[in-house]
């Protein structure tokens, strides 16, 4: 859809505003569901919540994308061409980078650092996609540019630190990286072969790919959950993950890929109160002093006016 589009109705708005709001609660439930049981959590294995969430949206999305498919036959008596080898390749790669590496790196670099940080390290994927945009030669370095990452670069090292590294922050840095990867390597197979039906075939490919090292751990801790923990499960399977993508990709066909992109500047004040209000976080100075620095970097690099830029995602 053009970036000239028509005003987008409040309905775009609101499911714009429920999916930063899923996403924000994705850190902060998240966090409650993996730490210690010592510090108030229930000690859920990170891969182990990986795994359940793409079982969870790969069961979703596969239903969705054969409505999807059902409704261009009836409507359009199109029948979609079966997937070939060379497509399945591109999904595997698509899904390590989007699904297994992305969203495991978040949440274990989610046990090791604040909720808050996680979710501000994630509002820079924009910065990042648009960095790789440039060295794999789809955008050309501009001065803007080149300053946005300059800024970004100064607020995400204040958040790993140099001297004494947060291994939680450098996760998630990491797992930001492969999601930019993603999005920047993923626009044509998301054009050609639809959001629904990509979806599927990433989160089930991303099944595949975890299920040797997470059924056992996934098994076990299911089987010693709490009524609380298996709450958190449920919800962060059926909130973050199943309607937060779900309210992305309707809101992102019926307006423009920078107004979905924008409302992600939302994430950390959520989180922060999320996790006041669950967690007793405060912000710390080095969140104070970094903040600013990416929010400026993101706004630098990624807006530039009428430009088409790619929607953003956290975990």
């Amino acid at each position: 859809m053009s970036d000239f589009a028509p005003r987008p109705k409040p309905t775009v708005h609101a499911a714009l505003l429920v999916v930063q709001i899923a996403f924000a609660s994705q850190a902060v439930e998240g966090k409650l569901l993996m730490a210690p049981v010592d510090h108030g959590g229930e000690a859920f294995p990170p891969v182990a919540l990986t795994l359940v969430r793409m079982i969870g949206a790969s069961f979703a999305f596969t239903i969705f994308s054969a409505l999807d498919g059902r409704r261009a036959l009836v409507k359009e008596n199109r029948a979609r061409e079966p997937l070939v080898l060379r497509d399945h390749l591109t999904l595997v790669g698509l899904s390590l980078l989007g699904v297994t590496i992305n969203q495991t790196l978040f949440l274990l670099g989610l046990t090791r650092t604040s909720s808050v940080t996680a979710t501000l390290l994630s509002v820079a994927i924009p910065v990042f996609t648009a960095g790789l945009s440039v060295l794999l030669g789809q955008e050309r370095l501009s001065l803007r540019i080149a300053l946005g990452l300059g800024c970004a670069a100064a607020g995400v090292v204040t958040l790993t630190g140099v001297a004494r590294p947060d291994l939680g922050a450098i996760l998630v840095t990491l797992n930001s990286l492969s999601y930019s990867l993603y999005l920047v390597l993923s626009r044509k197979t998301l054009a050609r072969l639809g959001v629904f039906r990509t979806l599927s075939w990433l989160f089930l490919w991303g099944v595949v790919a975890l299920a040797p090292f997470g059924t056992v751990p996934l098994v076990h801790a299911l089987g010693a959950a709490s009524s609380r923990a298996l709450f958190l499960v449920a919800f962060i399977v059926l909130v973050p993950t199943i309607l937060a993508y779900l309210c992305n990709a309707w809101a992102l066909v019926r307006s423009t890929p920078a107004l979905v992109t924008s409302y992600i500047f939302l994430q950390p004040p959520l989180a922060a109160i999320l996790a006041y209000v669950q967690l007793g976080q405060t912000l710390s100075p080095k969140l104070l002093v970094a903040a600013p620095l990416i929010v400026i970097g993101v706004l630098l690099a990624a807006y530039r006016g009428r430009a088409r830029v790619v929607p953003a995602r956290a975990g």
